[in-house]
């Protein structure tokens, strides 16, 4: 059967038509298609055409490396002269392709990618998939390079949420624990004590029972004020009011409160470092008594005998630093960042929920200060602050 003009007419239009798509399929999807052979040169690709580069000479060859811009690449002149081209899972992957005859899918690596006109360094992520064919007797290999740099920060962003989530909930749980036990304790306390008072016939054990319950509702009440805080931490409702006042007073009154703490204890000498020249703040007076009182009161805690120093000083930077040294038993390194985590306690035995601390690092740097410590196991630790001398 003859063909007619026409039919071959119509025949090599529709085989151009189908290069055609194919070319434009090439040249606007989002995926980068190389030939290589085996010494990883290549031989045809559609890099060019989706970057609207110009295509180089016949006779230029470029490994895979130098025509994604590898940073290793471009450091050693040549794809695959680099040291660390060793360790490259792409080249890994098409070298063991090649060698075994056969495909491979998915390979996920982390790449350095030069950009010489601006000359830095773009992190990137890549996906890269490879068909192992035979053309003209010769073997070359067809990978597909896709950019999943997007993808893999959200994957990472995912997994940075996940971790928070899962660390939120064992915090929950760590609060509830203390919690639970820290509301108990002193009610116990204050009930039983309570009790004992109705009956007891000497006023020297009415005495005792009642600086029990004292202090146990000064506990209670503590924890009640935390709780608040941070729930208007986490709110954004956390309240200041700023006005005048003198440090040393700040610092006298904090005396007076913590030396009738220690009457009983002669073990701890407790000793206010104030200035006898005048320290006049534009701050907020209780938020500063409020973080003071908690380093003297951990101080107090974890200090059985020894010294307790607290004072402050204007430094040249027009900043205040407030400190609390102790001689008690001290915080290792390790875990010195982790104290200021909500519901972190070092000592398990010690009373406490573990707030103060977080909520004294929030309070002060809502008032465009810092906090920080210095601490060495069984010699003691010293926690200190700075603020502004004048809140603007």
């Amino acid at each position: 059967m003859e063909t007619s003009p026409y039919e071959e007419s119509g025949s090599e239009d529709t085989l151009q038509s189908k290069l055609d798509r194919a070319t434009l399929v090439l040249q606007n999807i989002n995926a980068y298609f190389l030939l290589v052979d085996k010494d990883f040169i290549v031989c045809d690709t559609n890099y060019y055409s989706l970057n609207k580069l110009p295509v180089p000479e016949a006779g230029v060859m470029k490994r895979v490396g130098d025509l994604l811009h590898c940073r290793n690449a471009a450091e050693a002149g040549e794809c695959g002269m680099h040291q660390q081209c060793k360790l490259c899972c792409i080249r890994a992957a098409i070298g063991r392709a090649f060698q075994k005859k056969e495909s491979f899918r998915k390979v996920n690596a982390s790449m350095n990618l030069l950009n010489e006109e601006e000359d830095k360094v773009i992190p990137c992520d890549v996906s890269v998939s490879g068909a192992y064919v035979v053309i003209e007797g010769e073997e070359h290999m067809v990978l597909t390079v896709y950019d999943v740099t997007e993808l893999q920060n959200v994957q990472r962003l995912l997994n940075i949420e996940r971790k928070n989530s899962i660390s939120a909930e064992r915090l929950k749980s760590t609060f509830i624990a203390n919690i639970s036990h820290e509301v108990r304790t002193p009610l116990n306390a204050i009930v039983g004590f309570s009790g004992l008072i109705a009956t007891a016939s000497d006023e020297e054990d009415k005495k005792l029972y009642m600086d029990i319950i004292s202090e146990n509702n000064e506990r209670l009440l503590r924890l009640i004020n935390d709780i608040f805080d941070l729930s208007q931490i986490e709110a954004g409702t956390l309240s200041f009011k700023y006005s005048e006042f003198d440090a040393n007073d700040l610092l006298r009154e904090l005396e007076g409160m913590f030396k009738v703490k220690l009457f009983n204890n002669p073990s701890v000498d407790l000793i206010c470092e104030a200035s006898l020249q005048p320290i006049i703040m534009y701050s907020e007076h209780q938020r500063i008594i409020q973080v003071m009182a908690n380093l003297i009161h951990n101080a107090i805690k974890f200090t059985k005998s020894g010294e307790i120093r607290f004072g402050g000083h204007v430094k040249e930077t027009d900043t205040v630093h407030f400190y609390v040294s102790d001689t008690g038993i001290g915080i290792p390194e390790e875990e010195q960042q982790e104290i200021f985590t909500s519901f972190q306690k070092l000592d398990r035995e010690v009373p406490g929920t573990g707030l103060g601390l977080t909520l004294s690092q929030t309070i002060i740097r809502s008032l465009g200060g810092k906090v920080g410590l210095e601490s060495e196991v069984n010699k003691g630790s010293t926690f200190w602050f700075e603020v502004p001398l004048l809140m603007r």
